[in-house]
């Protein structure tokens, strides 16, 4: 291993990682001082999730068509190391975690990932546009799974009477992020152009999606409360930054990826539990700090996590 690659690949994953770090930490410190509170956070993530997202994903997947049957391997990978840290983490939790209502935040903090908004953000960092396409597609091919399996093991934890599977296909089917791919899709199988003043109007709103996502995030850390016997938060936390990339690398690489592809998923795996999980918590009756603390600890366990693994994954020749 030549000295000269290993710097290079060193310099590569800081430059995948910085930018995002860089505007977590405005996000941070924009709270501290009280230019941003949690109100303009909540009402710029319903504009965010709702507008900008869907917009950015449609405009760069009818700029940069992907054909679907090619990212099948990528999003197989996914869905079975998706199940296994699942399953994995159901068994642990029925056996080690005491409080029942817990359980499901454990669970959620092992398998899902903050794809939407910080795994997008590493992937532009990392690929620029030519990554987008594929990434909003794993990202949009997992969003299901993701909300399929958060309420299976949150029904579980709280016991609350039974869930309706026809409401929550209503509920998936309604998602911005699922529409705006299919229209997406549909676009560019019609060759349908849009005029110019709407592609122009939408790369407007498209570009304040990942700089304003990515300061809100940063503004939703919880620090205050965090304690470090909890053995929900750290099992949580070290699930999510450490388990959960190797699982996916190792299964990515029975599967063949390898490239791109192979970072993309890794990528994705490295991010910081997803902040809907907490909303999720919360809505159903559980404990909404732990579920903030693991956010918390996953964000700051990340940006070691995706460099680390960028630089060993780069000297593997795995990506």
């Amino acid at each position: 291993m030549h000295n000269t690659d290993l710097w290079s690949s060193f310099l590569f994953s800081i430059s995948v990682t910085l930018p995002t770090v860089l505007m977590l930490l405005l996000g941070i410190i924009l709270k501290r001082r009280r230019m941003i509170d949690d109100k303009f956070t909540g009402q710029a993530t319903r504009i965010i999730f709702n507008i900008t997202l869907p917009i950015l994903l449609f405009l760069n997947i009818t700029s940069n068509p992907v054909q679907f049957h090619t990212q099948m391997i990528p999003i197989m990978a996914s869905v079975i190391g998706t199940l296994l840290l699942f399953l994995g983490a159901e068994l642990i939790a029925s056996k080690y975690i005491t409080e029942k209502q817990e359980r499901g935040t454990f669970v959620q903090a092992v398998y899902r990932g903050n794809n939407g908004i910080l795994g997008l953000a590493l992937c532009i960092n990392a690929y620029g546009e030519a990554g987008l396409a594929p990434a909003s597609i794993y990202a949009a091919a997992t969003i299901f799974l993701f909300n399929v399996l958060a309420v299976v093991t949150l029904s579980r934890a709280f016991a609350q009477g039974k869930v309706s599977v026809y409401a929550m296909l209503i509920n998936v089917l309604k998602n911005p992020l699922i529409i705006a791919i299919i229209l997406g899709y549909g676009v560019n199988h019609l060759e349908f152009v849009l005029p110019k003043t709407l592609q122009t109007t939408g790369n407007y709103l498209a570009s304040m999606t990942l700089p304003l996502a990515l300061m809100c995030t940063g503004a939703s850390i919880q620090f205050k409360g965090i304690r470090k016997d909890s053995r929900v938060v750290i099992w949580g936390s070290i699930g999510r930054v450490l388990i959960a990339p190797i699982v996916m690398v190792l299964v990515g690489k029975l599967c063949g990826l390898s490239g791109m592809n192979m970072g993309i998923l890794f990528l994705m795996a490295a991010t910081p539990m997803a902040t809907i999980a907490y909303a999720m918590v919360r809505g159903m009756g559980g404990n909404g700090v732990s579920a903030a603390n693991i956010i918390a600890f996953t964000t700051l366990g990340a940006i070691i996590t995706s460099s680390f693994g960028l630089l060993v994954l780069s000297q593997l020749g795995w990506i």
